[in-house]
């Protein structure tokens, strides 16, 4: 019987637990259609780590701001990537 090599790829990838951290990366692409241009432009990911996505924001105003928005950009990234794959964003 044969298998076809996404088929393969997706196989491997579960068995060895990777393809949890490629969807949380996938974060960081999803970023700017989520929080749009006005606050991308102020807000930049950084990388994922453990569930948790770091952002360089370049003010304390903005950090502020989104410090009050961090629950709602994580519903919205984590429905993007269909399952919690963020758990927690890390403001910097």
């Amino acid at each position: 019987m044969f298998t076809s090599l996404g088929d393969a790829l997706q196989k491997m990838l579960r068995k060895y637990d990777i393809d949890k951290s490629i969807r949380q990366n996938q974060a960081m692409d999803v970023w700017n259609q989520i929080v749009g241009k006005a606050i991308s432009i102020h807000a930049i990911p950084e990388k994922v780590a453990f569930g948790k996505l770091y952002i360089r924001v370049d003010s304390p105003a903005w950090r502020n701001e989104l410090s009050f928005r961090k629950i709602e950009i994580m519903k919205k990234i984590n429905k993007k990537l269909q399952g919690e794959m963020i758990k927690e964003i890390v403001l910097r």
